[in-house]
């Protein structure tokens, strides 16, 4: 007889494996959904605390950096900064500031098209007092390349010997250019307005001073981190601190330097610091690192009017911090008019319309004010602690 070998299956030796592949499968499903998840927020956590770490130590630097900006010449602090990640560098002439004052309440001339490069700008009074505006351009050093019709902004044109190697016209501070407005155009001046460049403009019907303007070039101590969240960005200038988190604008974490002096309803002045920036060590662009900062106030112009208005330009990522800062903080207002229309002149509407509209900000009041601007260079050396 043959046998026959029987072999039966056994579902009870079967549910085990399952059961374990199972779990092994959601053990590994939840761990790869935390790793997704969790890392990435880990990173960004490490990467704000590496921002918020040297945003700390750039506010402690900018408190000693306003107290060398207002004790006056030769005044000094040093400062011990860290970062354990990013780059922190001197940048020349990173935003643009322009100052417009009026010294007279009965004009108020509606300016356009003043910028660093402009050939030509418009302005026309408000108040339709003053019919031509006699404008005299003072020029600070410049290199001017004629052939391009541009000014030459490299350090290695700082001076005339070098300009001059070079091939350029060297232009001497205090050079200056007188003309009178044509249809409310003010064009025909020999270079192109700089920073440093600054304006006072008469009435060509009696003579007197209407006002005036001066271009600055800010120059800022510079700090950039790139991380997994995204860029982040702090720029010290006059004073304050601009900062730009990912995704967000620049917004003011530290107040520029200024001051007013107020009775009840007016300002009796308005003072507000420019700061020019130089460094004297071999490093001008540091990592990260442990560093002693000495600043010390290499002094500047103090320039002081009585005015009855303040009406402030910017260009730059900053401009629209600044904007908030003075209108929140200062009763400043802002000016959403300063382009031109047909009404005002087709050949101005054509060239300084809406395209070209300038929102700028604006203080003024019925009585007069002492308006000072404080320019000031501080020089800064950087050595590792």
């Amino acid at each position: 007889m043959q046998r026959q070998l029987s072999i039966g299956k056994s579902e009870d030796a079967v549910s085990p494996v399952i059961g374990t592949v199972l779990i092994l499968a959601i053990m590994v499903t939840i761990t790869g959904t935390m790793l997704a998840w969790g890392i990435p927020q880990i990173q960004q956590s490490e990467a704000y605390a590496i921002y918020t770490s040297a945003q700390n130590n750039l506010l402690n630097f900018d408190a000693d950096l306003d107290h060398v900006i207002t004790q006056g010449e030769g005044a000094s602090r040093a400062s011990t900064v860290s970062f354990s990640s990013g780059t922190f560098v001197e940048r020349d002439n990173l935003d643009e500031i322009r100052y417009y004052y009026t010294t007279v309440s009965w004009s108020d001339p509606k300016i356009v098209g003043v910028n660093s490069g402009s050939t030509g700008f418009a302005m026309l009074d408000r108040n339709e007092v003053v019919g031509d505006y006699r404008v005299t351009l003072s020029y600070p050093n410049i290199c001017y390349d004629s052939e391009n019709n541009e000014i030459q902004m490299d350090d290695e044109f700082v001076t005339s010997e070098k300009c001059e190697q070079a091939g350029f016209e060297w232009v001497p501070a205090g050079t200056e250019w007188t003309g009178t407005t044509s249809v409310g155009l003010v064009s025909g001046f020999p270079y192109p307005l700089t920073y440093g460049t600054s304006a006072t403009y008469t009435s060509t019907g009696n003579n007197t001073q209407i006002g005036g303007f001066f271009i600055y070039g800010s120059d800022a101590l510079s700090y950039r981190y790139s991380s997994v969240s995204g860029v982040f960005k702090m720029r010290m200038f006059n004073g304050g601190i601009y900062t730009k988190e990912p995704g967000g604008p620049f917004f003011v974490s530290s107040s520029p330097l200024t001051r007013t002096i107020s009775n009840s309803d007016s300002y009796d002045s308005f003072t507000v610091y420019q700061t020019d920036y130089t460094i004297s060590s071999a490093a001008k662009s540091l990592s990260a690192g442990n560093f002693i900062f000495d600043a010390r106030n290499q002094g500047g112009n103090d320039i002081s009017l009585e005015v009855y208005s303040v009406r402030i330009g910017f260009t730059g990522e900053s401009s629209l911090a600044l904007k908030n800062f003075y209108k929140n903080k200062l009763d400043f207002v802002e000016e959403k008019d300063n382009f031109f229309t047909t009404a005002d002149s087709v050949i101005l509407a054509k060239n300084y319309g809406m395209a070209e509209a300038e929102e700028d900000v604006k203080f003024s009041q019925s009585t007069p004010f002492d308006f000072r601007i404080l320019e000031r260079t501080i020089n800064v050396e950087f050595n590792l602690r």
